[in-house]
C-alpha cells in the first residue's frame, strides 16, 4: 500500500516540477508592461511655489509631537501663505501627512470631515488655500500606515499670527 502512494507522488512531484517553472515563465512572459508618463498631469501635481520670506517659526504649536513649523510668504503673489514643517531626525512616522481643520478639532482618531489636505509632512513648503489664510483652526498630523492621528496643533489663526509676527 505505501509503494503505489510512492508512486504517485514521484509522479506528481515530476509533473509539478516541470509544469510550475514553465507556468511561471509563461506568466511573466505574458503580463502587461507597467504604464509609464512621461510627467504627472497638471491636476495631480502641485508646483513648487518660492516664498519671500519666513512670516514666524514655532516649534510650540504641537505639545505630543516634536515639530517646528515655518510660516512663510510670498509678496510676489499677493501675499499668499505656505507651511514648512522640520522635525527632529529621531521622530519617525511613517507616510505623514497635513490636514488643516477650522476651528477646534474633537479629540478622536480620524481626520475631521471638514479637514482640508496640505500635503505631505516632508514635501516642503506647502501652500495654503485662501480659505485657510482667513480662518482660524489647527493642524493635523495623520500617519496613513499607521492609520492614526499623531497630534493636533494648538488652534491659531494665519492672518493673525501673521500680522504680529518677528
Amino acid at each position: 500500500m505505501i509503494r503505489p502512494l510512492r508512486q504517485c507522488h514521484y509522479r506528481v512531484s515530476l509533473v509539478l516540477g516541470i509544469f510550475l517553472p514553465a507556468a511561471l515563465t509563461l506568466g511573466i512572459a505574458a503580463r502587461k508592461p507597467a504604464p509609464l508618463i512621461a510627467e504627472i498631469p497638471a491636476a495631480l501635481s502641485r508646483a513648487q511655489q518660492g516664498f519671500d520670506f519666513v512670516q514666524w517659526r514655532r516649534a510650540d504649536l504641537f505639545a505630543r509631537a516634536p515639530v517646528q513649523v515655518q510660516l512663510l510668504r510670498d509678496a510676489r503673489y499677493s501675499g499668499r501663505y505656505g507651511l514648512k514643517f522640520s522635525a527632529e531626525k529621531n521622530f519617525v512616522k511613517p507616510d505623514l501627512i497635513v490636514y488643516w481643520s477650522a476651528g477646534n478639532p474633537a479629540s478622536t482618531n480620524t481626520v475631521p470631515e471638514n479637514a482640508i489636505f496640505l500635503g505631505a509632512f516632508d514635501a516642503g513648503a506647502l501652500p495654503l488655500p485662501v480659505s485657510v489664510e482667513h480662518s482660524s483652526g489647527s493642524l493635523v498630523l495623520f500617519s496613513l500606515a499607521d492609520g492614526e492621528i499623531v497630534d493636533v496643533s494648538k488652534p491659531f489663526s494665519i492672518q493673525a499670527t501673521g500680522a504680529s509676527a518677528n
